[in-house]
C-alpha cells in the first residue's frame, strides 16, 4: 500500500514536471504547477519515510533488507524528480523571461513606431498648417496689391477729375471776366443814356417854358 502511494506520487511529480517543462506562460500558470508538484513531492517524501520506518520494524532481515533497498530506490527517484523539477523550472523561467523581453521589445518598438507615426503626422499637420498660412498670406498680399491698384486707379481718376475741374474753372473764369467787361461796357452806356435823357428832358422843359412865356407875355 505504501509503495503504491509512492509510485502514484512519483508519476504525478513526473507529469507535473513535464507540464512545467512545456509551460509557455503566463507566470501565474507556472506558479500553480509548482504548487501542485510541491504537494506531490511532499506526499512522495512522506510515503518514502513511512516505508523506511516500516522496513526497520521488520523482524526478518531479508524483508528488512528488501524494503530498505526499495526505500533507497525511491529516494533516488525523489532526488531525480527534484533535479528534473529544478531543471524544468530554470528552462521554463528562461523561456518566459525571453518571451517577456521580446514582448517588451515589441511593445517598445510598436510604441516607437507609433510615436514615429505620430511625429510624422504632427510634422505633416505642421507642414500643412504652414502651407495654409503661406497661401493665406499670398492671398492677403494679392488682395492688398489689388486694392493698391484700385487705389492708384482711383487716385489717377481723381487727379484727372481735378485737372478737368481746374480747366473748367479756368474756362468759367474767362467767361466771367468777359461777362464783367461786357457788363461794365453796358453800364457805362446806360449812364450815358441816362445823362442824355436828363439833358433832353431839361431841354424840353426849357423849350416849353420859353414858349409859354412868349405867349403869355
Amino acid at each position: 500500500m505504501i509503495q503504491q502511494d509512492i509510485v502514484k506520487s512519483d508519476l504525478q511529480v513526473k507529469a507535473l514536471v513535464q507540464d512545467i517543462r512545456e509551460c509557455s506562460g503566463p507566470v501565474d500558470l507556472l506558479n500553480i504547477l509548482n504548487i501542485k508538484v510541491s504537494e506531490s513531492m511532499k506526499s512522495m517524501k512522506l510515503a518514502i519515510e513511512e516505508l523506511e520506518v516500516h522496513a526497520r520494524e521488520q523482524d526478518k532481515e531479508n524483508d528488512k533488507h528488501t524494503l530498505l533497498k526499495d526505500v533507497e530506490k525511491y529516494q533516488k527517484q525523489y532526488a531525480a524528480n527534484q533535479f528534473a523539477l529544478r531543471k524544468s523550472n530554470l528552462a521554463t523561467q528562461a523561456l518566459l523571461d525571453k518571451q517577456t523581453k521580446e514582448e517588451l521589445f515589441e511593445r517598445s518598438t510598436a510604441a516607437a513606431r507609433k510615436r514615429t507615426r505620430a511625429d510624422k503626422e504632427s510634422l505633416s499637420k505642421q507642414a500643412s498648417s504652414i502651407t495654409d498660412n503661406l497661401l493665406a498670406i499670398k492671398n492677403m498680399m494679392a488682395t492688398q496689391v489689388k486694392q493698391s491698384e484700385e487705389s492708384l486707379h482711383t487716385l489717377f481718376g481723381s487727379n484727372q477729375m481735378v485737372t478737368n475741374t481746374q480747366e473748367e474753372f479756368k474756362t468759367m473764369g474767362s467767361v466771367i471776366h468777359q461777362s464783367k467787361t461786357l457788363l461794365q461796357k453796358y453800364g457805362r452806356r446806360e449812364v450815358t443814356d441816362k445823362v442824355l435823357i436828363v439833358f433832353a428832358v431839361i431841354f424840353f422843359i426849357t423849350c416849353v417854358f420859353y414858349i409859354v412865356q412868349k405867349r403869355l407875355f
